[in-house]
């Protein structure tokens, strides 16, 4: 009897010990739940619960937690006002989300100073990972993914092309990258309009463009109610009509392809994430969403970032248990390479931007469906505005 009580009482301090190394790790997201740019907080959402339910929400042992908070119509201040709350009150030890450049610049300091690891989901103008040692960006830069249009464009037989872009950071890192490119492939720029973000009636600016004869219109909207506009709006005025090819980055993205009908067809797009490929991993992963969010869900950029985001964190915590430090995190998560859905993924160890293959694809119709098919790859393409800019801060 006393061997047997023995036995149990060292069971059950063995056990003991077990749950007291069982922890809570908190990944604090700020996104839009509501107003304009809703459908990135839908997205982030459904493939981070979509990753959770494939993969469970433990990590040896101990439970990831992911806290949302809504930060609405691209509030700069509500995302500060989150991150100290989610920082200080929830005592999360990872952030992640950042929409809109405006919400991840506006944290930069918060986290700098709380040593808090934070994964950008999609905010992409170049800078902003200089902005915080603790920053480090899943998704892309608008650099990235313009260049290879710009240069593709000018390869192929268009000689003039005009842009059209929303007037903020992002939209000036997507025209600079544009023109730059394109002019140097032999390409002759017809007109640059920067549109003010309050804008909405977007026929006087596609005017202008029919006017100026290009060959070819480069887009940039915030993706969304405003790039579905400004889509909308090149063929209402008869732009598609008079020749004029329409170039893209997320504006046609496939879960905004229903909103365009047919006229869309012929698109010219580079993004990082085809919807529509065929790696193993991303059968796998819209598999995982269907199976979350049902049916009529379709994967986008937000989706692809989510998902990516989250197997960052599950990664550190196994590999670091539920307690580092941020830099400990930083550290191992700009380590990772590994094949995402989108296609191979690494980061550059230095700006803890992601190095990754750009596609340029062209809307098609299959099986009466409008998809995007890739017909070119950029492999391994990094942010080339930080090999430009070295010193800038």
């Amino acid at each position: 009897m006393k061997k047997t009580a023995l036995i149990l009482a060292a069971a059950a301090a063995v056990f003991g010990a077990a749950q007291a190394r069982a922890e809570v790790v908190k990944f604090g997201i700020i996104a839009p739940f509501s107003g304009p740019f809703a459908v990135w907080g839908k997205q982030f959402k459904d493939s981070i619960d979509a990753y959770q339910k494939l993969n469970g929400k433990m990590v040896n042992g101990h439970e990831i937690q992911v806290i949302w908070r809504d930060e609405g119509a691209g509030d700069a201040s509500k995302s500060r006002q989150f991150a100290e709350e989610l920082i200080l009150r929830e005592k999360v030890q990872m952030l992640g989300g950042f929409t809109l450049t405006p919400d991840a610049l506006a944290v930069a300091e918060v986290i700098t100073e709380s040593k808090m690891p934070t994964i950008i989901l999609n905010a992409a103008t170049a800078i902003i990972t200089r902005k915080s040692p603790y920053f480090l960006r899943v998704s892309m830069t608008l650099p990235q993914i313009i260049k290879p249009l710009g240069e593709w464009a000018a390869k192929n037989g268009i000689k003039t092309a005009y842009t059209l872009a929303s007037d903020y950071a992002p939209g000036h890192d997507a025209e600079d990258a544009f023109v730059k490119n394109f002019e140097k492939g032999g390409g002759k720029m017809l007109g640059k309009d920067r549109i003010p973000l309050s804008v909405t009636d977007f026929a006087p600016y596609m005017e202008r463009v029919l006017q100026s004869k290009a060959e070819a219109l480069f887009v940039f909207a915030p993706a969304g109610a405003p790039s579905i506009a400004m889509v909308r709006e090149f063929d209402r005025r008869g732009l598609k009509a008079a020749g004029i090819k329409l170039l893209a980055g997320g504006e046609v993205q496939q879960i905004f392809l229903p909103s365009f009908g047919d006229s869309v067809i012929g698109t010219i797009s580079s993004v990082h994430y085809t919807e529509s490929n065929q790696r193993p991993e991303n059968i796998a992963f819209r598999k995982a969403l269907v199976d979350q969010a049902g049916p009529d869900t379709v994967p986008d950029m937000a989706s692809i970032a989510g998902w990516d985001g989250m197997n960052l964190v599950y990664e550190t915590v196994r590999a670091l248990g539920p307690r580092f430090t941020g830099d400990q995190a930083i550290a191992f998560m700009k380590s990772k390479t590994y094949e995402s859905p989108r296609g191979p993924i690494k980061f550059d160890p230095v700006e803890r931007d992601i190095i990754q293959n750009v596609y340029i694809r062209r809307v098609e119709k299959k099986d009466g469906i409008l998809i995007n098919q890739d017909f070119t790859t950029v492999e391994g393409a990094r942010d080339p505005w930080k090999d430009d800019n070295p010193n800038a801060k």
